[in-house]
């Protein structure tokens, strides 16, 4: 079954490619659109209520950006809370250490049993354990402060907040907004399929390791506006539309000034010409 595919996609990608009857030139046109490379859902990491939103809908954003902040109060005191403990711990620690470096001097002397530099050493490895439970603890607090801006993980456009000043926002509940990336994007094209192999007669048609590199692409967004970069396929699905009896092609796609946008119906033109450098 395997052979078979790449056999189809071999013919639904150049369709002229040795077919005696049609030009090595030839432009075959298939329906095409855009879509989001890249997209990513921004979402808080800790329950609280938004203080502030810094973006516009629609906004373009780049990694580290401020988007959202979240009150702050609860998580410092939560931090000023742990910090203290982590202070009690490490005198707790201080003092322990020093009983033990008494007691094995009082050994030493005969004036302590062994019993007694073992509890007095116990008791040292437990406020040691105490001292580095508080210290994680410290660190979380920190990080959950940390948390309440919630900054931007990729650059595009951000979408309208879903949440207003003032919502208390819990974890889980949903994206706060949604960035897409806007360059490059993502050019997705059906071809046709067994039709296409029964009409040239390319049923035992190799699958040449070139055959992706070989095609180029061009955007026809109407019928007098054609995007300005063109683009090679990179990747083919695995399975046939049951219903359209097609195979999805996908392609990346610069898109410098951001003239496309996912969702988009296009035109896709596949032909033999290299693309230029």
């Amino acid at each position: 079954m395997g052979d078979v595919v790449f056999r189809f996609l071999c013919t639904c990608l150049l369709l002229t490619l040795t077919a005696p009857a049609l030009a090595a030139d030839d432009t075959v046109e298939f329906p095409g659109r855009i879509e989001a490379l890249n997209q990513s859902e921004v979402s808080n990491a800790v329950a609280a209520t938004v203080t502030a939103i810094h973006f516009s809908p629609g906004e373009y954003v780049t990694p580290g950006d401020l988007l959202f902040t979240l009150d702050k109060a609860g998580f410092e005191l939560a931090v000023e809370t742990e910090v203290a403990f982590l202070l009690r711990a490490e005198a707790t620690l201080k003092s322990a250490a020093r009983d033990f470096e008494r007691m094995q001097r009082l050994q030493s002397r005969g004036s302590a049993t062994g019993v007694q530099v073992l509890k007095a050493e116990v008791a040292q490895a437990m406020a040691d354990a105490v001292r580095a439970e508080t210290r994680a603890r410290v660190k979380a607090a920190q990080m959950d402060l940390a948390r309440t801006d919630i900054r931007a993980p990729i650059s595009g456009v951000i979408s309208a907040p879903s949440v207003k000043v003032g919502s208390y926002v819990k974890v889980g509940n949903g994206p706060l907004a949604t960035i897409m990336q806007l360059d490059p994007v993502r050019l997705s094209y059906e071809v046709p399929y067994i039709d296409r192999v029964e009409s040239l007669g390319l049923t035992e048609l190799p699958f040449p390791e070139s055959l992706l590199s070989s095609v180029t692409l061009t955007v026809k967004i109407t019928e007098s506006w054609t995007h300005p970069h063109r683009t090679r396929p990179s990747n083919v699905d695995a399975v046939v539309n049951p219903v359209t009896g097609t195979l999805t092609i996908w392609a990346e796609l610069p898109n410098p000034d951001g003239q496309l946008r996912p969702g988009m119906r296009v035109r896709v033109l596949s032909d033999l010409v290299p693309a230029p450098d």
